[in-house]
């Protein structure tokens, strides 16, 4: 294996060989232990010679204290092995941070909300974090130590850190510079790497010595700008004597050439090995809809399916290796370039995109992307004045030639023009051997010079063709057919029969907790990673609504119900944004709220308040609300935006909350008011109902603190008056819709419950009545009311040797969790609340995950929408090997 890679003069270089990296995401906490050699091999077989290999902390380290790196599905040592086995090597990431779509960004649950472990600041210098990320550093650092390219192992790269330009860390540099040396410490060789997520290099890096800055883009794959945007990088990391390394981008291997064309020396298309959250929660949000829930099926349409079926980006990627491996150190040394438009351009008077790299020694590697659904007719025109007329297929950026010297292959001559892409070369004592790759169109010219002093010029056209040009030494080319595609067929998924079983109340499930005698902890305070959390509160008479604030991730609401069904309010998934709930102020009544975890956040997404990373998952605040006022108007407006405004106004004009006009809109106008106080100790909540633009609101003097549309509330101080003051923007057509002032009081807590999701899903298996004793599962599927859930027990299918089976899932606004064998196998919410990320209607049920019969598949079918839901039923098929 190689023993040393370097990263400088612009270059990267392996053992001494000028390099370019392809690298594929691969995550073992995605793949089930006995399947991780079969992802390897693939990989392997498709080209790329380097993997990815995010170490998810809190996967290892689930309760504080207690790493484990040696378990089964744990076990880092063994998965490093295999990719040496493998000749692969490893840009291992252990964090501390690793977004990753995952359970708060990899950092541990206990990390977060009001556990008793958790640090005031994450991801920043902190002692208290830092104390954590010391001990998993010491832990995890040493067995990557061991493995580095140096001591005869994979891992050549390690990346500490995730991008932090995304994180408002107060000094990137001091956090950094700590991580890093931690690293070292504990036998890091290897380049360490930081990330940069929107190419702040400083802001992810710290400028940290020796920590090489790196980029990850994500362009859309249609761009025409980003061949720019990536020299752009490689031009700033060249002043710095730096390779570009592009550690995370897009799986369509035509935005990977663009980038190579463009000075990337590792390309690591993010995610080309697919997989699935069994083992770790997926994270609540992170991007499209703020409410989104990321699904299970962890899988952005990369080359490998999470059951290990080749997509056809599969056969692209066998492609650009044979193209990449053709051209070797030639290109690996060469230099960026725009693509020169007198050599090639639209034959249609359109601009070309993509890019090209000018050799060491001479000639071009030229580019052109087509990005459309036509095929990009172009011409092509050598130095010589060779002019060639060619069509890019749609969707391809092939790699041809411009007036390339033949003489660092051993060879006179030049090769001229090239619209079949070069994938063999082979050098001997017998002559030059050129293998070029192509369509119908595709053209070779070749100049061999004379022994006259002139050259002979060698045409040609079409695959099939060879031809030998005999001059000091045998020039031959040839033009091949592409090779045979390798992706694998969709699987024919059948309808999967089954049986309605009668569902135990999951409430009945849950084990009781002490009734706190103030505010409600929050799930990690109860010691909840995964699970559920629930509370009965009785509310008295005279009481309009219940507001509940800061409560994640799938709330349910029933009100005056025995069972936890009747008075069913539906599920919100509002990621801590406020949950207002009408009640009947003329009786006293009996509530039940329950909150389900789906994950925490990776991500800092000011809109919500959960969000945040860091942020906790439970209840939140549960209040009363025992009276309303309207606050919208008599406001003073403090201090204008306006250029005769010289600090706060002696006399302040009276208007309503974000009614002041003026000239300069998007600048903030201060308001202000007293605000009573409440009768009766209430607290009091303001409420900025239609908030269409973020403002900053301070109360007492208090530090400003930011209130979104999403979350348009403020809590003031219990029992006392209070100063408000309101950091607005001037918004033509309105700021906010009324202001109301909110009287509430916490309501008297009688019952509080919790599960774990593991023993919710055994508990679940050991109540269901055995096969046979319920009714048969209608065809057409089944209307649930809001609150009501089902227990399905699909038919046994046919013994089908495979790596497991395929169930897809029909349904709306349902949440289904699937359970084999006593395990919850993925949780899937149809329909609302939002999902984004994979396949939100696709289980995989990796086989010898059951300790009994891996055909005795349960669904728990919930429903969640306030008018009840759609259960559509399920198909399934093996996945054949």
């Amino acid at each position: 294996m190689t023993s040393r890679i370097d990263l400088s003069s612009s270059r990267l270089e392996l053992d001494g060989t000028p390099a370019v990296l392809q690298c594929s995401s691969v995550f073992p906490v995605r793949l089930p232990a006995d399947q991780w050699a079969h992802r390897l091999d693939l990989v392997r077989d498709s080209g790329y010679r380097m993997i990815d290999l995010y170490v998810h902390w809190g996967f290892h380290e689930q309760e504080p204290g207690v790493i484990d790196l040696d378990s089964e599905q744990r076990d880092l040592r063994r998965f490093l092995a295999l990719a040496q086995e493998r000749e692969l090597l490893v840009m291992a990431r252990p964090g501390p941070y690793i977004c990753s779509e995952t359970d708060g960004g990899g950092l541990p649950w206990w990390l977060h909300g009001d556990a008793p472990t958790a640090p005031s600041a994450l991801r920043t210098t902190d002692p208290d974090y830092l104390a954590a990320v010391d001990r998993w550093f010491a832990a995890v650092m040493p067995v990557l130590a061991d493995a580095q390219t140096t001591r005869g192992g994979p891992v050549a790269l390690v990346q500490i850190e995730n991008e932090l330009d995304f994180f408002d860390c107060p000094d990137p540099e001091a956090y950094m510079t700590h991580l890093a040396e931690r690293a070292r410490g504990a036998g890091i060789e290897v380049p360490l790497i930081a990330c940069a997520g929107q190419g702040d290099l400083a802001g992810a890096s710290g400028d940290a010595p020796g920590v090489v800055p790196t980029v990850n883009l994500y362009p859309a794959d249609s761009s025409t700008t980003f061949d720019e945007e990536t020299r752009h990088y490689a031009r700033v990391l060249g002043d710095r004597d730096l390779p570009l390394l592009v550690t995370e981008t897009n799986r369509v291997h035509r935005t990977l050439r663009r980038e190579i064309l463009a000075g990337a020396r590792l390309v690591a298309p993010y995610l080309q090995t697919s997989g699935f959250d069994h083992l770790v929660l997926p994270s609540a949000g992170n991007w499209g809809d703020p409410g989104n829930l990321m699904t299970h099926d962890y899988d952005f349409d990369g080359y490998l399916t999470p059951d290990g079926r080749r997509r056809p980006e599969y056969d692209e990627a066998r492609d650009l290796t044979a193209t990449l491996t053709a051209w070797g150190g030639r290109l690996a040394a060469a230099a960026p370039v725009p693509l020169d438009p007198g050599a090639v351009a639209d034959t249609t008077g359109g601009p070309v995109v993509g890019g090209a790299l000018a050799l060491p020694g001479g000639g071009t590697i030229v580019g052109p992307a087509a990005l459309g659904a036509e095929e990009l007719p172009v011409r092509l025109r050598s130095a010589s004045g060779i002019e060639l007329a060619a069509s890019v297929p749609a969707g391809a950026c092939p790699f041809w030639s411009l007036d390339v010297p033949l003489d660092p292959w051993g060879a006179p001559g030049t090769l001229r023009v090239a619209t079949a892409e070069l994938t063999g070369v082979e050098s001997g004592p017998e002559g030059l051997s050129l293998t070029f790759t192509g369509g119908d169109s595709a053209e070779v010219r070749l100049a061999v010079p004379t022994a006259g002093g002139g050259e002979e010029l060698l045409e040609l056209r079409g695959p099939g063709r060879a031809a030998t040009l005999q001059a000091a030494t045998a020039v031959s080319i040839r033009i091949g057919e592409p090779g045979p595609r390798l992706a694998d067929p969709e699987p024919v998924l059948h309808a999967a029969g089954g049986e309605l079983l009668p569902a135990p109340a999951v409430e009945d499930l849950l084990d009781a907790r002490p009734v706190p005698e103030g505010a409600l902890p929050g799930a990690e305070a109860l010691g909840l990673a995964d699970g559920r959390v629930a509370a009965e509160l009785e509310v008295p008479a005279g009481a309009s609504g219940l507001l509940l604030l800061g409560a994640a991730d799938l709330v349910r609401v029933s009100v005056d119900s025995a069972d936890g069904a009747g008075g069913h309010r539906g599920v919100h998934g509002t990621h801590g944004a406020p949950i207002r709930v009408p009640l009947g102020p003329a009786s006293a009544h009996r509530v039940q709220v329950t909150a389900e975890i789906w994950g925490r956040a990776n991500f800092d997404d000011a809109r919500l308040p959960a969000l945040r990373l860091g942020a906790g998952r439970g209840l939140g605040t549960v209040l009363a609300i025992h009276g309303s006022t309207d606050l919208t108007d008599l406001w003073e407006v403090r201090e204008l935006p306006d250029r005769r405004a010289r600090g706060r106004l002696d006399q302040p004009p009276l208007r309503g909350l974000g009614g002041w006009s003026s000239a300069n809109p998007g600048r903030p106008v201060r308001y202000g008011r007293a605000v009573p106080a409440p009768d009766g100790g209430s607290a009091q909540v303001l409420v900025l109902h239609g908030l269409t633009e973020p403002v900053r609101v301070a109360v007492g003097g208090a530090a400003e603190q930011l209130v979104t549309p999403g979350s348009p509330v403020v809590l003031l101080p219990t029992g006392a008056p209070a100063e408000v003051e309101v950091l607005a923007p001037h918004v033509p057509g309105g700021l906010l819709e009324r202001v109301e002032l909110l009287a509430v009081r916490p309501p008297r807590v009688t019952a509080l419950r919790t599960v774990r999701e593991e023993d919710l899903a055994a508990r679940l298996t050991e109540r269901a009545p055995a096969a046979g004793a319920g009714a048969p599962l209608p065809r057409e599927g089944l209307r649930l009311d809001a609150g009501e859930r089902l227990l399905v027990r699909l038919d046994a299918a046919p013994a089908t040797a495979g790596p497991g089976r395929l169930l897809e899932l029909a349904g709306e606004d349902v949440e289904v969790t699937v359970l084999v064998g006593g395990r919850r196998v993925s949780r899937h919410v149809l329909g609302a609340p939002a999902v984004s990320g994979g396949d939100a209607h696709r289980s995989w049920i990796p086989a010898g995950w059951s300790d009994g019969d891996p055909d005795d598949v349960l669904l728990l079918v919930e429903a969640l929408g306030a008018g009840g839901g759609m259960f559509g039923g399920a198909r399934r098929a093996a996945v054949p090997r």
